[in-house]
């Protein structure tokens, strides 16, 4: 499975305060943790929710220069901006290999943008299963808007094995159908776009509810089953490592066991050994 780290972010308190003081030695901790669990992307927000687009663009640009600078992991540029990630798209110059998070199915003017800025640069995009009405209750209103989407990158040059699909989920603790209804539409964008990928984040399903460690990686586990190929997700955390390589191991990725049996002699599932 794909791990894209989701630390740097700054919708997170520290991050938005690091982003703002240029503090980098929280960058670079947050980086390198990441990097050290696993992760194949990082992802870089700089999106504080205050100052200026041009802010938001020198912010992005010094993230990208200290990523570059301690990690050789490929990079997410994550903004809503088509302005602010061309900008970082131009600033990186294929430096790096890197992808774009994300578009919707609203597919506005800006989104338009994105999918061309993809297309210019040949790099993935991660494209959301929801549209201007938020994210649909049911696997066949996200899988039309999954058609709308692959059909407008089509349109502009941008091929199927360059999306990755979030099918996204609703808490469960508000419906308790709704984790049920992401795996089957994970199920559906594998069956109906062979080549494209799918991607999700993990915390909303678990939302008004304790135990949300569990909760998240028993998630993943099972969508690794019905064919998720990426997580954005926190790696440094062990639930979550541990989700990942039971996913891999159930849903008939990891061959002859490999990975599972090196996790094991690493020390990942100590705990549950001691109890059998």
């Amino acid at each position: 499975m794909i791990i894209i780290g989701e630390r740097v972010n700054a919708t997170r308190k520290m991050i938005k305060s690091a982003v703002e003081q240029k503090n980098r030695d929280v960058i670079i901790s947050e980086i390198t943790l990441q990097d050290r669990y696993g992760a194949d992307f990082i992802d870089l927000n700089a999106g504080t929710g205050s100052g200026t687009v041009q802010q938001e663009q020198d912010d992005l640009r010094w993230l990208i220069d200290i990523a570059l600078a301690c990690t050789d992991k490929h990079l997410v540029l994550d903004a809503a901006s088509p302005e602010i990630l061309s900008s970082a798209a131009e600033h990186l110059e294929n430096r790096r290999p890197w992808m774009l998070n994300s578009i919707n199915g609203e597919l506005s003017a800006a989104e338009l943008e994105i999918i061309d800025l993809a297309a210019s640069f040949q790099v993935p995009l991660i494209a959301l299963a929801m549209d201007s009405d938020g994210i649909p209750a049911t696997v066949e209103k996200r899988l039309a808007i999954c058609e709308t989407i692959m059909q407008e990158c089509g349109f502009r040059g941008l091929g199927e094995e360059k999306v990755f699909f979030d099918p996204l989920v609703l808490p469960i603790s508000t419906d308790h159908t709704q984790a049920m209804v992401t795996f089957r539409t994970i199920a559906k964008i594998k069956e109906r776009f062979p080549k494209a990928n799918t991607t999700l984040g993990l915390s909303n399903v678990s939302h008004g509810l304790k135990k949300r460690a569990l909760v998240n990686g028993s998630f993943l586990t099972t969508a690794a089953c019905f064919g998720l190929d990426s997580a954005i997700c926190d790696p440094s955390r062990k639930s979550i490592r541990r989700a990942i390589v039971t996913g891999d191991l159930l849903g008939g990725r990891d061959r002859f066991c490999r990975k599972f049996s090196r996790s094991l002699r690493q020390g990942l599932f100590d705990e549950e050994n001691k109890k059998s």
